[in-house]
């Protein structure tokens, strides 16, 4: 039987077109997600009171209940994936995904049911980040690997521009209707993904990756001891740092700026800050990333992402105004992320030595440790020293990712790309 050019040559481009229909699945998966962002801290309070220090608390075991579960479970999809292909384990992901923002709208007054969502939203959605990751190594060479990854993340980006605010104002409505309507997004992206996605990964591509077998312990040590190995490590210091923002937030406004935030009017409020981090995201990502990339390199703008949030970490507790607070800690903050992701992602990209998959998935998996014990961990020195401890404790694990990265700036350096996707099977 005749093999097609596209079997022969797994590592080739196949086009602009994947990819696109691509970033309107992960637009449309992210703006389901920001739409119950600003409301979790009402759902927590609907359960155990308006004490906003022990709902902080119950808000970090919470995000990490739905994290760690993702931890063990990201690189097992990433691994089926490299073996049955990107789009069924994408499409699981979202029927995943539509389930437990069901079970989340029907939580109110229910820890349990809030808790009993969060972990099947982890098991299933751990199948989505690292595989799509994954689909644009599929469709991009080396060289235009951060554009892609990029591009995903001005996907990310606009989903937190628009979810959050309209999850603010939806919220007005009632606690349960941002989350229903996340659930709709879901199965409405379930058909555009089933009906118009692609196929990224090629039979020849699958073939060898079956060949390794399924996933194991072993395996996940190889990569986890491999090339990009360091950058795990990177990955988990940043997204530990960066989980006190992302936890505490909204408990931070209501402590710290009582005079400009209430529990009325919060959701709206954190769904602004967070919708301009997202436009800042979507002008790097999806504009000047490649640029960047192209002059700097991906270790040089990663690099540049770490300074720009240790500084603005170091300076968060210091504005006493609303407005200082986003025009400076928060700008800060939201550029260096918007940097730093998808350098790391090209990064870990380029140094896959056990299939794209695998390797993107692991990462995500040590992004999802990180997000495990971060959000337990800012919500308790919230809890217990006050609302400044957690992003001074973020400034100093910043500043220790940028001395790691600046000692092995060397290996950040890689302008090769690998002969094979694939190498090392």
């Amino acid at each position: 039987m005749r093999r097609s050019r596209r079997d022969e040559d797994p590592g080739r481009q196949v086009g602009n077109r994947p990819l696109l229909l691509l970033a309107v699945t992960v637009f449309l998966d992210l703006l389901g997600f920001g739409l119950i962002l600003p409301n979790i801290p009402r759902y927590i309070e609907t359960a155990v009171g308006n004490d906003h220090a022990h709902a902080a608390a119950i808000g970090g075991l919470l995000a990490a209940s739905y994290s760690f579960t993702q931890f063990l479970f990201a690189p097992m999809w990433g691994r089926y994936s490299d073996r049955v292909g990107r789009r069924p384990i994408l499409l699981l992901s979202l029927i995943g995904i539509a389930g437990s923002f069901t079970l989340f709208g029907l939580a109110e007054e229910h820890l349990w049911m809030l808790f009993a969502a969060r972990l099947l939203a982890g098991l299933l959605s751990s199948a989505s980040i690292g595989v799509a990751f994954a689909y644009v190594a599929d469709v991009t060479t080396p060289e235009n690997r951060a554009r892609g990854i990029g591009l995903l993340g001005a996907c990310f980006g606009m989903g937190f521009i628009l979810g959050p605010a309209v999850g603010g104002v939806l919220g007005h409505y009632g606690l349960g209707v941002p989350a229903f309507t996340a659930a709709a997004m879901a199965l409405v992206n379930f058909v555009f993904t089933l009906r118009f996605l692609p196929e990224s990964l090629t039979d020849a591509a699958r073939a060898q990756a079956q060949a390794l077998g399924a996933f194991n312990l072993g395996l996940l040590a190889r990569v986890i001891r491999g090339p990009a190995g360091f950058l795990f490590a990177l990955t988990f210091l940043v997204t530990f740092a960066f989980s006190a923002l992302e936890q505490t937030f909204s408990f931070y406004l209501l402590s710290v700026f009582p005079e400009s935030v209430r529990q009325d009017n919060q959701p709206l409020i954190s769904g602004l800050i967070l919708g301009m981090a997202g436009l800042v995201a979507v002008v790097i990502q999806g504009g000047l990333i490649g640029r960047l990339v192209a002059r700097y390199g991906e270790g040089g703008v990663a690099l540049a992402g770490l300074l720009f949030m240790a500084v603005g970490f170091g300076l968060f507790p210091l504005p006493r105004h609303l407005g200082a607070l986003v025009a400076g800690p928060m700008l800060l903050l939201s550029v260096g992320s918007a940097l730093t992701r998808p350098a790391f992602s090209a990064l870990v990209s380029r140094k896959a030595n056990l299939g794209q998959g695998l390797t993107l998935s692991t990462s995500q998996s040590f992004d999802a440790l990180a997000r495990t014990f971060g959000p337990i961990t800012s919500g308790w020195l919230f809890s217990a020293f006050g609302p400044h401890v957690p992003y001074i404790t973020a400034a100093v694990v910043m500043a220790l990712a940028l001395g790691l990265g600046l000692a092995r700036r060397s290996d950040m350096a890689l302008r090769e790309p690998l002969a094979n996707p694939l190498q090392g099977i």
